[in-house]
């Protein structure tokens, strides 16, 4: 092997482009001397200034990444260039993604798109996903759903594991094909055996409804563990849930209660609610009302509307606080915002009464209407009260400010009374 090292260095130094690519290849790998990204970026410098294109495209890489080298997008993107238009495939699936970020270049989705056009019509996995996606969202070509599964099953038959995740949410839906839950169960299966994470959490929701494959809580909660595992927040949250409601698993709360915890260390506010619950009811940790405000406040402030409910009734009552009308009716408000029918309500009737707001029918009236969907009797009461207390005058101005809820966060069901 030395003597091998000895001769291909000599013709490397000589000018023999396939010696300095091989070359650069043992320094980029480690494959018989020590591994030396400076080393490996050295020789394929030296190959492309020959105008090898797959030394272009391979010293472009380093630079656009810092590979072995500093990080410098300008050189990148002119390397990638030069590589691309000699018909380079992963030099131009790079070159296309330089273009669809700025990096070196001024973005130019339409540049970006026919870069990785190129390189997908060639094969490069990559450029394909990446071309699929464009198409889903109209990124530098019209958006064109039907091409977009069409380039993601084409990824995904290659192995490229997040477009079989997104060919598996496409056939569940039928976006762009025929909807087919049992093809799209399959995909998140690829997906998940390479571990996956977002596949093993989407493949658990396949188990858990029952959709595309057998209903299977054991099955759905295997592969939640598994991205759970991972760190992925939405499995770390579900696993808690199917331990509280005892879903393919024996009921128990402690272990929920770690779930959430590791869920809420990322900031996910629905997992904050349920701690919050858990605390309140003393459900594998104490009863503790104050510690179960500090979390549905986490959840609140994040803007999960159940938390921002909730606090609004907390605040009302006393409970784990000190009573503050005024607060709760700030927290009643954020959910009604949001378009939470009960917040709506509670927040009508307090501007009815002038509980914590000052009162105010037309307001009162306003959010009334908007919450009330002609099914709860208690609503459409309390709206034909506040009604009755308008003039035909203020019943036009409520109107008006009705429509303005309405188009900012109402609910298309309310009924006038």
């Amino acid at each position: 092997m030395k003597e091998q090292l000895i001769r291909l260095n000599n013709d490397a130094q000589a000018g023999d482009v396939d010696a300095q690519l091989q070359l650069a290849d043992l320094y980029e790998n480690g494959l018989g001397v020590p591994m030396d990204l400076g080393q490996a970026a050295y020789w394929y410098r030296q190959a492309a200034e020959q105008n090898s294109s797959r030394a272009q495209s391979r010293l472009g890489e380093m630079y656009l990444r810092g590979i072995g080298v500093p990080e410098d997008h300008t050189k990148a993107t002119s390397l990638l260039k030069q590589s691309a238009e000699a018909n380079n495939v992963s030099a131009q699936a790079n070159l296309a993604w330089c273009y669809q970020n700025g990096l070196g270049v001024e973005k130019d989705y339409k540049q970006a798109f026919d870069w990785y056009f190129k390189s997908a019509e060639q094969g490069h996995a990559g450029a394909r996903y990446n071309l699929a996606y464009m198409y889903s969202k109209g990124i530098g070509t019209q958006k064109n759903y039907r091409e977009a599964v069409s380039w993601y099953l084409r990824a995904a038959k290659q192995g490229h594991m997040k477009a079989q995740l997104n060919a598996g949410l496409m056939l569940a839906q039928g976006q762009g094909t025929e909807k087919d839950e049992a093809a799209a169960v399959r995909w998140y299966l690829e997906a998940a055996n390479q571990g996956y994470a977002k596949a093993q959490y989407n493949l658990a929701l396949m188990y858990a409804g029952g959709i595309g494959v057998p209903q299977d809580d054991q099955e759905a909660f295997k592969w939640h563990r598994l991205a759970a595992e991972q760190g992925y927040a939405r499995a770390q949250f579900n696993m808690g849930l199917c331990y509280i409601n005892g879903l393919g698993v024996p009921q128990d709360f402690k272990a929920a209660e770690k779930c959430f915890q590791l869920a809420a260390k990322q900031s996910y506010a629905k997992a904050n609610y349920q701690l919050g619950k858990l605390h309140a009811n003393g459900l594998g940790v104490p009863v503790n009302e104050v510690e179960a405000v500090k979390h549905y406040i986490k959840a609140a402030e994040a803007g999960y509307v159940k938390a921002q409910y909730r606090l609004g009734h907390l605040y009302m009552n006393g409970t784990g606080v000190y009573k503050n009308e005024t607060t709760a009716c700030m927290w009643f408000e954020k959910a009604a915002r949001q378009g939470f029918q009960k917040a709506q309500h509670m927040l009508g009737v307090r501007y009815a009464k002038g509980i914590g707001v000052e009162q105010d029918y037309i307001r009162a009236y306003a959010w009334l209407y908007l919450a009330n969907d002609g099914t709860d009797p208690q609503m459409v009461n309390a709206l034909k009260c506040v009604r009755d207390k308008l003039s035909e005058g203020q019943v036009s101005e409520a109107e008006v400010l009705v429509s303005q809820f309405r188009q900012s966060y109402g609910n298309e069901n309310s009924t006038i009374v």
